[in-house]
């Protein structure tokens, strides 16, 4: 009877603190938190999947410690997703101190719900959407079939290919991912074996490349077979190749993985148990300190540092938007100015913010201007065609690279903006680049 009652207040306990998450999570990541993605529903699929507990070794602290150290970070960096990764780490804690020791494919599963993933996807990933379609095209020419790539549009017998985000193919690398470990789950529970945590970081970078060869042949499918977007054969190609080039040969591959490398779980206690009042201390303190931290997250200005003014820039009229963003507009061109703030934080990417406004991106490449680097593309919306180039600048340089701003961002402290110029004709677009490129002062950040 004594242990029924400790049972039933341990679970009570538990309970309580998993509506403490669930509370944080509404109110600080209601609005980052892609509820429908396919991602997101996939993990919540795969979790009980992947979950494996010994019970044999309860009341570890591992991850009370590393969400501690999430906290500090996310404190020093307000950003949502470090608000998402301390409750991701909270929730693991409150699972391991209530099944016994888990693995950490849940914590895997966690990260790749998360909203950053699908952002990596569609930023990280655009110049190696750029390269497939020079491959592809090279593949064509040496097969004797004539093809012409021009930044992520091919164009095959007259008609045009693009390799787009949103498309099947890089955009499946979360599902893959979420399958992948879900196979791997599935067979370490049937084997009853479990395989290192660097094992499965070397499957998810396997599984990257099978993408990655997985879109080549999609595009020469979709190029020699002539399947336009219109055509239900379009998407249904990249589901085929999913399944041929990613999900077939990970069928053949993680039992291998579990067999060969896997290890039976460990059956002796651990050497130290924590205390039971210990453990609700902790997971009171780690409760308040996520608090503290989603409160902080959600103040005004917190998520992008204010702008130092208005750059000045004659013949354009300047209004302020909504975080931080700068418009500045004359007779022949639009101009967006998006701080970023840090290293760490997501942007805003012309190709979510214009896609979400409804154009589609055309023919996006790279091209030289006033001794810089710069994307430029076309939008479409209907009958209506637009003309924009983006880059980052931090007063001092211009780059296109993620990682390079990102990285001097880090070293150096310099905060970038995004540079967004939309005109309506390209000699336009062509002239308001080279202006923006070559004024004097940014945002008030320095000399260029």
């Amino acid at each position: 009877m004594e242990q029924v009652k400790r049972l039933n207040i341990r679970m009570a306990a538990a309970l309580l603190m998993l509506g403490v998450y669930l509370f944080i999570t509404r109110y600080a990541l209601r609005e980052y938190i892609l509820w429908d993605s396919p991602g997101f529903l996939l993990g919540l699929a795969a979790i009980p999947l992947v979950l494996t507990a010994n019970p044999q070794q309860k009341r570890s602290l591992r991850f009370y410690y590393a969400a501690l150290a999430c906290c500090v970070l996310a404190w020093l960096l307000p950003a949502k997703t470090l608000l998402y990764g301390c409750v991701a780490l909270g929730l693991c804690f409150l699972a391991d101190n209530v099944f016994g020791r888990i693995n950490a494919l849940p914590l895997l599963a966690l990260g790749l719900m998360a909203p950053v993933c699908d952002y990596i996807t569609r930023i990280f990933t655009f110049p190696i959407r750029l390269q497939l379609t020079q491959w592809a095209a090279g593949m064509l020419n040496a097969l004797g079939l004539p093809a012409v790539a021009e930044g992520n549009v091919m164009m095959y017998n007259g008609a045009s290919f693009s390799v787009e985000a949103a498309c099947m193919g890089l955009g499946m690398m979360v599902t893959s991912m979420l399958c992948g470990l879900m196979l791997l789950g599935i067979y370490q529970k049937k084997y009853g074996l479990q395989v290192s945590f660097a094992k499965v970081c070397g499957l998810l970078a396997g599984i990257f490349v099978l993408n990655v060869i997985s879109n080549l042949f999609r595009i020469l499918l979709l190029v020699v077979l002539h399947l336009l977007p219109d055509d239900p054969m379009h998407e249904a190609t990249g589901i085929l190749c999913l399944v041929a080039y990613v999900l077939l040969p990970l069928l053949w591959f993680c039992p291998w993985l579990v067999k060969r490398f896997g290890k039976p779980p460990q059956t002796k206690p651990a050497r130290r148990e924590t205390d039971r009042f210990m453990l609700m201390l902790s997971h009171l303190c780690l409760a308040g300190c996520i608090l503290l931290v989603a409160y902080k997250t959600t103040l005004p200005g917190a998520a992008t540092p204010a702008a130092a003014g208005l750059p000045s820039m004659p013949g354009y009229a300047l209004h302020t938007l909504p975080n931080n963003v700068t418009k500045a507009e004359n007779d022949t061109a639009l101009v967006y100015l998006k701080p970023v703030g840090g290293f760490y934080r997501t942007d805003h990417h012309p190709t979510i913010c214009w896609q979400g406004s409804g154009f589609a991106f055309k023919q996006v490449k790279e091209e030289q201007a006033g001794g810089s680097t710069i994307y430029t593309a076309i939008l479409q919306k209907g009958g209506e065609r637009l003309y924009t180039a983006w880059w980052y600048d931090n007063g001092k340089a211009q780059t296109i690279s993620q990682w390079e701003w990102r990285w001097n961002a880090l070293r150096y402290g310099n905060d970038y903006t995004l540079v967004n110029v939309t005109a309506a004709t390209p000699a336009a677009l062509h002239v308001e680049t080279l202006r923006w490129l070559a004024k004097n002062k940014m945002s008030g950040r320095g000399e260029m």
